[in-house]
């Protein structure tokens, strides 16, 4: 179904501003930590970070037996930080805090060797001992302290585990187990400084929040924050239900879930711990291509984040890059895995969304709608405009999803500025800035060429939709525009001497 509205909106921009808040940079979500030692994946964080401006990055399995941390030798255990240091400077010298997911378990201290997940095998098994895990957690926390300084590490957070509550799939103990687990290690780094920032419980669609409060509070445990997952469209794992069974719960549903986990903790015993949300995204299928790789995701987030504005304070998207191997690395340039960009290191239409989100100024004008962001920065602006609704259908095994075919004749009415002005615009949407789409009318072709990579490449680049020097001397000035569904624009006025 397609249709064609106007829509005529008003904005004065000469009002009072307030903070633009951040909370969606304060983290970005990678695969697991040995890859950090790619140089394929290295490059691609290097392009990335200087555009999008992410404090912190969270991966898993810094445990991992491929990292070597810990391994047993006559009985004993021994302790190699050799590939942490190379993973943690790299992101250091980027930019990025490691946002410590301690997860998984080495095989020199699990309780069950055959409990592993993903093509790298990670095992997901509770310590056989727990008196060697507080030694492997006590050694791997000094040694950080050691090479990076206190001071360094007092700004790092440490998240226990991931996803416990997904029995069998990412922890093969019960919930008891876990939070035995989150005992021993919150209290084993806060012996070594009271400052060290510990929390959880990582899990899975906003689960054990209350459970872990209580547990924390009867124990008088340190929280620092509490930590969860959510995505739009998602699986009942935690009720045994197939892995398959996917169902898309609406836009709103993000903002839905993080209002309830944050009124649970404010009317805790911890009320003033931060609330962090370590991954989320569209959908957790890594076949979703319509969901993560076209036109839809930008809007999407856009969407999801301008209605947590102000309520969550760490917001990871999950997660970087493409090079993501949980199922193996991905058979086409575009399979629906997580990333900004894709595994050539192409830029998806989500990049332009964070990019220009992180492009924006620290001082945001309130306005009257959900779909734009406006800031300033003196006589400067920065629009960034957008067209989302929900689908009617979906499908999370490469295909579109169904929607109404929207195209909006857009007026933004301008009020309170005044001056000679260049006015640029650029814009996403099915067709600019779009390589997926590009790539499909190539054919789709598994293995591109140079010259087709470098067609991609073009392609991922937004249209220039107005660049323009004029003066506005009237008391309200028009932006016109036509925006198809799922686009994005930002418009720049930058004011001329």
């Amino acid at each position: 179904m397609s249709q064609t509205t106007t829509c005529v909106q008003s904005i004065v921009l000469d009002t009072p501003t307030r903070d633009f808040d951040r909370f969606f940079q304060q983290c970005i979500g990678s695969c697991h930590a040995y890859l950090t030692l790619r140089e394929d994946f290295r490059q691609h964080v290097k392009a990335i970070q200087p555009e999008a401006g992410f404090r912190n990055i969270r991966c898993h399995g810094i445990f991992h037996d491929w990292v070597g941390v810990c391994h047993e030798l006559d009985g004993k255990l021994h302790y190699n930080f050799q590939n942490v240091n190379k993973i943690y400077d790299f992101f250091l010298d980027n930019g990025l805090r490691p946002y410590v997911e301690l997860s998984f378990m080495p095989e020199a201290l699990a309780s069950d060797l055959s409990k592993t997940i993903f093509r790298y095998q990670a095992n997901i098994s509770p310590p056989a001992d727990m008196a060697r895990w507080i030694d492997m957690i006590d050694a791997f926390v000094n040694h950080l302290i050691e090479r990076y300084g206190l001071d360094e590490i007092r700004q790092w957070y440490f998240e226990v585990w991931n996803e416990p509550d997904l029995t069998d799939v990412f922890w093969s103990g019960n919930k008891e187990d876990y939070l035995e687990l989150y005992r021993h290690t919150a209290l084993a780094i806060k012996s070594i400084d009271e400052q060290l920032r510990v929390g959880g419980p990582s899990t899975s669609k906003n689960q054990w929040i209350q459970d872990t409060l209580d547990y924390c509070h009867a124990h008088k445990l340190p929280l620092d924050f509490v930590s969860t997952h959510h995505y739009c469209a998602d699986a009942s794992l935690e009720l045994g239900s197939d892995i398959y069974d996917i169902s898309y719960r609406g836009q709103q549903a993000m903002r839905d879930d993080v209002q309830r986990t944050v009124d649970i903790v404010r009317a805790s015993p911890y009320a003033a711990a931060e609330v962090h949300y370590t991954e989320w995204n569209v959908s957790p299928c890594h076949e979703d291509r319509f969901g993560k790789d076209s036109e839809f995701n930008p809007a999407f987030v856009l969407q999801t984040l301008t209605d947590l504005d102000g309520l969550v304070d760490v917001y990871s998207y999950w997660c970087i890059s493409d090079i993501f191997e949980e199922s193996g690395p991905g058979l086409y340039p575009f399979s629906g895995k997580y990333g900004l960009l894709n595994i050539h290191g192409v830029k998806k239409p989500v990049y332009h969304a964070f990019t220009w989100l992180n492009q924006l100024y620290d001082e945001e004008v309130p306005t009257a709608y959900d779909n734009i962001r406006v800031t300033r920065d003196g006589d400067n602006f920065k629009i960034l405009i957008w067209q989302f609704h929900d689908p009617t259908a979906t499908d999370f095994n490469g295909g579109d999803y169904t929607h109404t075919t929207e195209s909006v004749q857009r007026q933004l009415h301008l009020a309170g500025v005044k001056g000679r002005y260049r006015i640029t615009g650029k814009r996403t949407d099915a067709v600019a800035g779009n390589a997926y789409r590009a790539w499909q009318r190539l054919g789709s072709p598994q293995y591109p060429s140079t010259d087709q990579l470098e067609v991609l490449h073009a392609a991922a680049e937004p249209a220039v939709c107005i660049d323009d020097v004029t003066t506005i001397d009237a008391d309200e000035f028009v932006l016109h525009g036509t925006m198809s569904s799922y686009a994005v624009v930002l418009y720049t006025l930058e004011k001329l001497n």
